[in-house]
């Protein structure tokens, strides 16, 4: 083949530190998860505790993004794209930690 497509999901995020929402630990996993899903995730949740629903997000879902760095696969599949050009080499992903492109991908 002369072109390549990677699929990236989760999997890459979590390597890197960020948590995942339905996996082991992840943001929604749990009693305390589906609570705060339930709960923050409703109009009501956000008209009532703005606050607390907010501070969970930055904490759960941004903070760990914001720390994080492309680990050494996604350093190698850059290496990949630059050596085969980004017209024969795309990445698909629904990740938005840009971790992608914090290593470079194009």
């Amino acid at each position: 083949a002369r072109r390549c497509v990677v699929f990236s999901g989760a999997g890459a995020s979590a390597d890197s530190g960020i948590g995942t929402f339905r996996g082991e630990g992840g943001a929604w996993s749990g009693v305390l998860g589906t609570v705060s899903l339930l709960w923050g995730g409703t109009p009501i949740g956000w008209r009532w505790t703005p606050g607390l629903v907010w501070s969970r997000f930055v904490s759960d879902f941004y903070g760990p993004i914001a720390a994080a760095a492309p680990h050494a696969g996604l350093v190698a599949l850059t290496e990949l794209q630059a050596r085969f050009g980004s017209d024969n080499m795309r990445f698909v992903t629904m990740n938005v930690d840009s971790l992608h492109q914090t290593a470079g991908s194009e």
